[in-house]
């Protein structure tokens, strides 16, 4: 059996503890295996971390914490006879209209994921460079958490804990450091957990848009159109490039969908197909929000209490995986729940009854907080109409997310009129697409100026499905309207999605992006010497290479690679402090210098075990990389090829 093939019988045990509270919540029809797997995947990474914490972070301890988990579960959400919330009827036209759905998805998911780190016939393995910032970080951080320290080491600053929302990470990291050796390539178990999160992540947009719209077509429509067709961007490049009588094949030369920022200087937002590829751990804490939303379009503020205690696991959930998005999504239940109770005789009641949902949302918190995950992140937000939002912000707005906005504006007109569809059930999808609009102009991380808008973009683009099944589903005139725009919104927001598709996966192209080459090349020599690195070091040893000349191209060549802890590092994927810098700049003199009893000395001072030199450092300090051959008594050679040296510091 491949390692893919078995990873993925691993990724769907993940998901089994969930299954009965799914069950519980909605039946045994698919949205009760929709939630339930997606409840089980924070619960099994909850019993990684607990085999961890007890120090049984071996195949033995994971399996047996895993089935004590679903024995739990199993219990505690013993079946009922009937469903907590009793959904409109799914039918087999509902079904074959979601599979349409997870069809276009795999479509989009797979390709460039297939090609990342794809090898030739000498052993050149190519990334294309958007890989380099989420899925090679990904890697290293999945090496780290694999070697079973708790909190786990910072990779790029082997002195500190990371602090970083590792929970999504647990399931491949386990497979990496404990599983059969099929299951330990950790770039194919990344792989097949994000087209598994992928599915997972669009099913849950889909039981959210059809608990508040349950329509099948409508809902399928509109979810179709959220993924393909939520950005004008590549529609405006083509439109610049033929209007200045430039070739259109230089569109494989830009960031597509950060075009309202390369060229109008304001806020970036990614579409739905980049949280396939790249922050899958982002995609299922906006996934179990959507449980939580599902929970409120269905019930309303009338869920019986288990209900809402599931709602709350959920949300819980998707605290554990990103503290930020699954506060969103808690405040959003929360307001809806106050919403919808408000003209209620028993309000009070319902709203002590929902209350229930906090508890684990709370604990979720508290867990993050003991793991040390988000360390200075609150300190880093910011409140006010600041940086790149104040750049030209109407023309961005609808460059990055027209085609999405405006058939939900229709949709949201056509449920208000008299006589349409009831605007109740989309309480909290509008909810959450207006929060977010707000997010996205009004909060920033003073330390990155992006990750909130990234953030609030997609949770934007997660609700308004809901609101544009609304106009699909509407009475005659306003549907055809809808349809009208939607087709308007597909021409114009396809080319965008249909160009980062293709560019995602194309690692044939070597020209020069504004940060370095479209695709970046790890040598079969340097692979050589990584794979000596695994293999003869220990676990917990420092290697180093200098991350100042390696700029936002390998700088994640040895944790990712490799597998071992560098004492400095710059990474571009991380909240940037003071001490990165401070000691990379220290490493660069340790390169740079001479002199090897200074060079000696820094590398002591920073407890670094190996020292590595290719042809990049040997490009940036010719002088200073052959100092390290002159001064064996200091650097021994531990390794060498026809392009890398590896030293060991005395």
């Amino acid at each position: 059996m491949s390692g893919a093939v078995l990873y993925a019988v691993v990724f769907v045990l993940a998901l089994v503890p969930g299954l009965p509270l799914g069950w519980r919540l909605f039946g045994r029809g698919l949205p009760g295996w929709i939630v339930g797997g997606l409840l089980g995947y924070p619960i099994t990474a909850l019993a990684i971390w607990a085999a961890i914490a007890a120090n049984m972070a071996a195949l033995p301890g994971f399996a047996a914490a895993w089935a004590a988990t679903v024995l739990l579960v199993w219990f505690a959400a013993r079946a009922t006879p009937a469903a907590l919330i009793v959904l409109p009827s799914w039918t087999g036209r509902t079904t074959a209209y979601w599979m349409a759905v997870m069809l276009l998805t795999a479509c989009i998911a797979v390709p460039p994921l297939a090609n990342a780190g794809a090898a030739d016939a000498d052993g050149n393995r190519y990334y294309r460079a958007y890989f380099t910032a989420d899925f090679v970080w990904h890697t290293a951080l999945v090496e780290e958490i694999s070697k079973f320290s708790m909190p786990p080491r910072n990779p790029y600053l082997a002195n500190r804990p990371i602090h970083y929302y590792w929970t999504y990470f647990l399931l491949p990291a386990a497979a990496a450091g404990a599983g059969p050796q099929a299951v330990r390539d950790v770039e194919t178990s990344l792989k097949v957990n994000a087209v598994g999160t992928a599915l997972l992540f669009v099913s849950a947009i889909f039981l959210a848009a059809w608990t508040a719209v349950p329509r099948a077509c409508a809902v399928a429509a509109a979810v179709g159109l959220a993924i393909v067709a939520s950005s004008a961007e590549g529609l405006y490049a083509l439109w610049r490039f033929w209007s200045r009588g430039m070739p259109l094949e230089e569109v494989g030369n830009l960031n597509i969908d950060a075009l309202s920022n390369w060229w109008l200087g304001g806020l970036r937002v990614d579409g739905l197909q980049r949280c396939f590829w790249w922050v899958p751990q982002h995609s299922m804490a906006y996934a179990l929000g959507l449980v939580a939303i599902a929970v409120v379009n269905g019930a309303g503020c009338g869920a019986p209490t288990a209900a809402a205690a599931i709602a709350g696991v959920a949300l819980g959930g998707a605290v554990m995986l990103n503290p930020f998005v699954g506060g969103i999504f808690s405040l959003v239940f929360g307001a809806t729940v106050l919403i919808r109770a408000a003209g209620s005789p028993d309000a009070l009641r319902r709203l002590v009854r929902h209350a229930i949902a906090i508890v684990p949302v709370a604990l979720a918190l508290a867990w993050c907080s003991a793991n040390q995950m988000v360390a200075g992140g609150g300190s880093a937000l910011q409140v006010g109409w600041l940086g790149d939002a104040r750049h030209a912000p109407v023309a961005t707005l609808f460059l990055s997310l027209g085609p999405a906005l405006v058939p939900a504006l229709v949709g949201l007109v056509a449920g208000a009129r008299p006589g349409g569809p009831t605007t109740h059930n989309v309480t909290a999808p509008v909810l959450l697409a207006a929060l977010s609009l707000l997010l996205l102009y009004f909060v920033r991380l003073s330390v990155d100026a992006s990750w909130v808008g990234f953030r609030a973009g997609q949770m934007f683009l997660v609700a308004v499905p809901a609101v544009v099944a609304v106009g699909f589903a509407a009475e005659r005139r306003w549907r055809r309207i809808t349809i009208a725009v939607a087709a308007l919104a597909l021409l114009a927001g396809a080319p965008t999605t249909a160009i980062d598709l293709y560019n995602a996966q194309d690692i044939t192209n070597f020209s020069e992006s504004p940060v370095g080459p479209w695709t970046v090349t790890v040598t079969s020599a340097e692979r050589q010497a990584l794979a000596w690195i695994r293999g003869a070091t220990p676990a917990n040893a420092i290697v180093q290479m200098d991350p100042t000349a390696r700029g936002r191209e390998t700088w994640s060549l040895i944790p990712s690679v490799a597998g071992r802890r560098m004492a400095a590092g710059l990474p571009i994927s991380l909240l940037q402090e003071s001490e990165y810098q401070q000691k990379a700049d220290r490493v660069r003199t340790m390169y740079a210098t001479a002199d090897p009893t200074e060079a000696w000395k820094i590398a002591r001072t920073l407890r670094i075990d190996y020292i590595y030199v290719d042809r990049v450092e040997r490009a940036a300090y010719p002088e200073g990389a052959a100092k390290f051959d002159r001064a064996p008594q200091y650097f021994p050679p531990a390794f060498h090829n026809a392009e890398v040296a590896i030293y060991r510091v005395q």
